[in-house]
């Protein structure tokens, strides 16, 4: 399934736990990882800009050249390190590489060199980090959020497909012998249905919505799978119920929420549930 992994941790935010995920995956899976430290070239921006008035372009570039060489070498003194001795034991194939860039401009570029099957990356409230990849690509991402409980919620609504969450949710829980509870919220918030192709209808009535709801849970029944169902926001239902679960894993498809609270636009919509939810994510892109 997962069978070649790709790594990006950026010179702003680094994470072990995302390391320990991607051995948890690698073995289940016999997976490849290649991991890439991104430098961050807005750090380096910012640094020159702050002396531009100062400094001549000489030093600017004897700054940024400092600047390049203690993130290299923090590369190699911590991740590196890290991964070399944690993927050493368990004997998984992986390699790695450093690239100045923007983190999802790098994340795309390797995107396009090579295929990967998954993206297990962190995440960082409020950092410098620029995360438009999770919108922008089509490979799975799992963001880590760390802890290892053994729950997966399975998330699907009348804003998405729900072809791809039910069945490797159920996948993921055979194989990792893992409970799954599924929830199909009603989003009330924006009163359309996605069809299979990603396509949004015209505005629906409620009981609409809570007849393909109810359909759903029907057929999903006779797959001896029970499914919860709520009404309300998609993003505030997803987070009740992974904090209720304590989830270890949240699984979210292809939802095109595109309006919110008093039909103001929704944006960034997986960004948002990426910042407000405290457990990990499997987006199903």
């Amino acid at each position: 399934m997962f069978k070649k992994i790709l790594v990006p941790v950026s010179s702003e935010f680094y994470s072990k736990d995302v390391l320990k995920r991607c051995i948890f995956l690698a073995e289940k899976f016999e997976s490849t990882v290649h991991l890439v430290y991104i430098i961050e070239e807005k750090t380096l921006y910012q640094t020159n800009k702050k002396s531009d008035a100062h400094r001549t372009h000489y030093d600017r570039m004897e700054t940024e050249h400092d600047i390049m060489n203690k993130q290299m070498q923090a590369a190699d003194d911590i991740v590196f390190k890290d991964a070399k001795m944690l993927f050493e034991q368990k004997k998984i194939p992986f390699d790695h590489e450093v690239v100045k860039g923007e983190f999802s401009v790098v994340v795309s570029s390797e995107l396009e060199k090579q295929k990967y099957d998954l993206i297990v990356m962190g995440y960082e409230r409020g950092c410098m980090v620029n995360y438009r990849l999770l919108d922008n690509v089509d490979v799975p991402i799992w963001i880590e959020a760390g802890g290892y409980h053994t729950s997966i919620l399975a998330v699907c609504s009348n804003l998405a497909p729900n072809q791809k969450v039910p069945d490797l949710s159920r996948r993921l829980a055979q194989e990792w012998g893992w409970d799954l509870h599924m929830l199909y919220v009603v989003d009330v918030e924006d009163a359309v249905e996605v069809d299979v192709n990603g396509k949004r209808s015209e505005r629906k009535p409620k009981r609409d919505l809570l007849f393909t709801g109810q359909t759903f849970v029907e057929d999903m029944s006779q797959k001896g799978i029970d499914v919860q169902t709520v009404q309300g926001s998609l993003e505030h239902e997803t987070i009740k119920a992974a904090q209720s679960l304590e989830a270890g894993l949240v699984i979210i498809g292809r939802e095109q929420k595109k309006r919110g609270k008093f039909g103001l636009p929704v944006r960034k919509l997986k960004q948002k549930m990426a910042d407000r939810c405290k457990y990990s994510i499997l987006f199903v892109n």
